[in-house]
């Protein structure tokens, strides 16, 4: 089977620059037996070729990673699609012990680098292992998703300024190498980039995260926009806007007891695993909050300075002109993300009449 391979181009990282005819040639010439190709949506179109092929077993993915293990024996695993498609074909990879090469869709490249993921088996998300992917970056298959990718840059580095003050207010530890890499990428994102650099960039992120970089409340925000056309963008807006209003003027009101256990039952938490601070960590945050708050102010101010040529960047990379973000999300995030920036905020009392 010969699709005209050539060279892809790999970056530093270990990701590949290449179409997916030539990744998908790479992993048949080196591959013995069938090869199951799982794709989703209308990357199946781009991948269809492979199918061709008396090696193939081709699947159109439904949502369920139990269809696969009906399947034949197979050698290898070629997949392509978003997060849900890549961590089940990695799965599958790692209970079959076979290769899988990755071809996604998603500019942001989640569902690549993780070692655990929610995966769905028999209608049920379940917390299990994913095996080591080989990936093929195609930019045709990433061009729908760069807007995305970047905006996913700018929220990643809003995720960084929330350790800073989390760590600052709440004497958390917070820094270290996995830190300070990501810093040194992200803080000269303030213009526009190319799809390469969109792509390498994230794939850099993913794999600092891994390493322990801080992924921030502003991921489970964008999943809660996830029908906007650029869920990082609304979150990024939408804390950005957040943490300027509470280091510019947000007072902790004292005599505001927020409602945890109501909160809790409307969110699906358990009260009991609430972080609830005592008088004592309640004063001793308020104070932290005014030693630093004129760092921490600075800071916002300088990552808002540059919004006006990100949002052009994001509409050069095709993204749409998007309305301001509903910030009535925001109220959700304490539940979610017990320890994010949001939680301190509900603290204090400023989270309730948002």
């Amino acid at each position: 089977m010969q699709f005209g391979l050539s060279a892809p181009k790999r970056n530093a990282d270990g990701g590949y620059m290449c179409s997916v005819r030539e990744g998908t040639e790479r992993m048949f010439g080196r591959t013995a037996g069938k090869v199951l190709v799982l794709a989703q949506g209308e990357a199946f179109s781009r991948i269809a070729f492979a199918s061709r092929t008396s090696r193939a077993l081709t699947v159109l993915w439904e949502g369920d990673a139990l269809a696969l293990f009906s399947l034949p024996e197979v050698g290898c695993v070629l997949a392509s699609g978003g997060q849900d498609v890549l961590c089940a074909a990695r799965f599958f990879a790692a209970v079959r012990r076979v290769p899988c090469a990755l071809f996604p869709t998603q500019a942001t490249l989640d569902g690549v680098f993780e070692r655990r993921a929610q995966v769905h088996i028999l209608g049920k998300a379940q917390d299990v292992a994913l095996a080591e992917g080989e990936l093929f970056c195609d930019e045709e298959l990433l061009r729908a998703s760069l807007a995305e990718g970047y905006a996913r840059l700018l929220l990643s580095r809003l995720a960084l300024l929330e350790a800073r003050m989390t760590g600052l207010i709440c004497r958390r530890s917070f820094g270290g190498q996995a830190y300070e890499r990501a810093f040194a990428l992200l803080e000269p994102v303030r213009g526009e980039l190319t799809a390469e650099q969109v792509v390498e960039y994230n794939l850099r992120m993913r794999l600092l995260e891994r390493e322990g970089a801080p992924v921030g409340e502003g991921r489970a925000l964008a999943r809660l926009y996830c029908d906007a056309p650029q869920p990082s963008l609304w979150a990024q807006r939408a804390l950005s806007a957040l943490y300027y209003a509470f280091l510019g003027r947000g007072k902790p009101r004292a005599f505001l007891v927020p409602d945890y256990r109501a909160r809790a039952a409307s969110s699906g938490a358990a009260y009991e695993a609430l972080h609830v601070p005592d008088a004592a960590e309640y004063a001793a945050r308020a104070l932290a909050l005014e030693r630093v708050r004129g760092e921490l102010y600075a800071e916002i101010v300088h990552l808002r300075s540059a919004h006006a040529a990100q949002l052009r960047a994001v509409r050069a990379l095709g993204g749409r002109q998007a309305p301001a973000p509903d910030l009535s999300k925001l109220v959700l995030l304490p539940e979610l993300v017990p320890d994010g920036m949001c939680a301190v905020l509900r603290d204090f009392g400023l989270l309730e009449h948002l």
